[in-house]
């Protein structure tokens, strides 16, 4: 243990300026033997003394010297040291009046360091309160992740971080996001892939360290982790067995303290829970889509036109959806929107939904009541309430003629107009029990000439641009 100086008043006699000259290691020297047995010290002759020690750089002197312990209970917390030239200048009254003083001097640098420490405590616990705020906002793997090593850079002052993740246990470890990097150092840490027995050996414990030069010697591609600058990792064991662990460059106040580790580990104890529940929550949306998607198929899967409707509108509306700039909420909303947009159809007679020739009034009325089904049916899901407006809607006409409510342009939610357009294009290129499906290009054409009146005309042509992109018309000039 090193006893180091704190505060310093005088002048040293020689070419040095410096205290931190004076750093000693406990039991070293006159300061270090004071500190490490807590008796007081009267020296008349400090050059000739048998404890001392030449300070590097200073002259030497005749000099006479008090050392007395600052002692909190049972703890020696520090020295004071005073000194005066010339041989046997203090007695024993000066030792104790410096005792009384040092006494309160130890009570107040005691006080100030509890201070000290519960005020970096309370930065510390903000910090993590503010990283599990901010994470807690974010929504998909994909956002957690970004969330995650942006944050964990603020919070520690690090201009550059990264999350590294297996996708299933035993893997290798590959980069998951990255915050700070440049263009040509993020193409690298994309290549980077480490060996799972590798990294597990590497990862062995829970708290984060500070990796060694050593270290990034021994083991390919850790030199990238880094960009050149030192780093710490800290572990992160994830559900299912899987290994991961956050990286996070020296920070820009220049360097790893203990505190700053500490606060690595509650930022990757929070990062943990927030992969945890996205990985979680990722799982059960994958489970719930496939059922809705199955239930959607089953429901529909009397023709060809049916069984593959519901998941090709789908798809084709999050790419129109993406076209169009929707956020990660809205595509959500799109994509149950879609896979559900047809389901009241399980309320309607077979006989009409097939029937090869025109329909009568009534049954056309009949037909038009699916949307109000639909809505109703997926009413005690709660998961769904947002989509029930877009399940409702996704029939009527921008020009205000469709139905159930003959809503008008921008009224109609913009999922829902989304979808009309998908499913007329996919209704008319195939085949239907009452007329052949049409030809592409004419399919295209009738969008083109519904534009304003059925269909909203910016997501008409978002449509063609990706049904030109998807190679399923010809690359006209729009």
């Amino acid at each position: 243990m090193d006893v180091r100086p704190i505060a310093f008043v005088g002048a040293f006699a020689g070419a040095q300026t410096s205290m931190e000259v004076l750093a000693c290691k406990l039991g070293e020297g006159m300061t270090g033997y004071v500190a490490s047995t807590g008796e007081s010290l009267l020296v008349g002759d400090a050059a000739n003394y048998p404890r001392s020690r030449q300070v590097e750089g200073t002259d030497r002197i005749d000099e006479s010297q008090i050392y007395v312990p600052l002692t909190f209970g049972s703890r020696v917390i520090g020295v004071i040291v005073i000194s005066k030239l010339g041989l046997d200048q203090f007695d024993e009254d000066d030792v104790r009046l410096l005792e009384v003083l040092a006494g309160h001097a130890a009570v107040a640098l005691e006080n100030a360091s509890l201070y000290e420490s519960a005020r970096r405590e309370a930065e510390r616990a903000t910090a993590l309160l503010e990283f599990s705020r901010e994470l807690a906002t974010a929504e998909g793997m994909d956002e957690v992740v970004d969330r995650i090593v942006e944050l964990s850079a603020r919070t520690l002052g690090s201009p550059r971080a990264s999350v590294w993740l297996q996708r299933t246990a035993g893997d290798n470890f590959g980069a998951r996001a990255t915050y700070g990097y440049s263009e040509l150092d993020h193409e690298r840490l994309a290549r980077v892939r480490f060996d799972h027995d590798e990294a597990h050996a590497f990862l062995d414990g829970k708290e984060p360290f500070v990796v060694t030069p050593e270290q990034q010697a021994a083991m390919d591609g850790a030199a990238e982790v880094g960009a050149g600058d030192a780093f710490a990792v800290a572990p992160l064991m994830l559900d299912g067995g899987r290994l991961g662990c956050i990286a996070v460059a020296i920070p820009e106040d220049g360097g790893f303290s203990e505190r700053n580790l500490r606060l690595l580990a509650g930022v990757a104890h929070q990062a943990k829970l927030a992969l945890t529940n996205a990985a979680s929550f990722h799982s059960l949306e994958t489970t719930f889509l496939e059922t809705v998607e199955a239930l959607a198929n089953a429901l529909e899967a009397n023709d060809e036109y049916t069984s593959s409707h519901a998941r090709w509108i789908t798809d084709f509306a999050l790419k129109v959806g993406a076209g169009l700039g929707l956020d990660s909420r809205q595509l959500k909303r799109l994509e149950l929107g879609a896979l559900f947009h047809d389901i009241g159809k399980i309320g309607i007679p077979e006989a009409v939904l097939s029937k090869p020739g025109p329909l009568t009034d009534g049954e056309r009325r009949l037909i038009e009541r699916h949307p109000e089904l639909g809505e109703r049916i997926i009413a005690p899901i709660d998961r769904l309430e947002e989509v029930r407006p877009i399940v409702r809607h996704c029939h009527e006409r921008y020009d205000g003629m469709g139905y159930p409510d003959r809503m008008v342009g921008e009224e109609i939610p913009l999922e829902s107009r989304i979808i009309f357009v998908c499913d007329a294009y996919h209704a008319m290129t195939t085949d239907r029990p009452y007329r052949k499906k049409l030809p592409k290009t004419e399919a295209v054409q009738r969008l083109e000439d519904g534009a304003g009146t059925q269909f909203d005309p910016r997501v008409v042509e978002v449509a063609k641009l990706v049904l030109a992109e998807l190679g399923e018309t010809p690359n006209l000039s729009y």
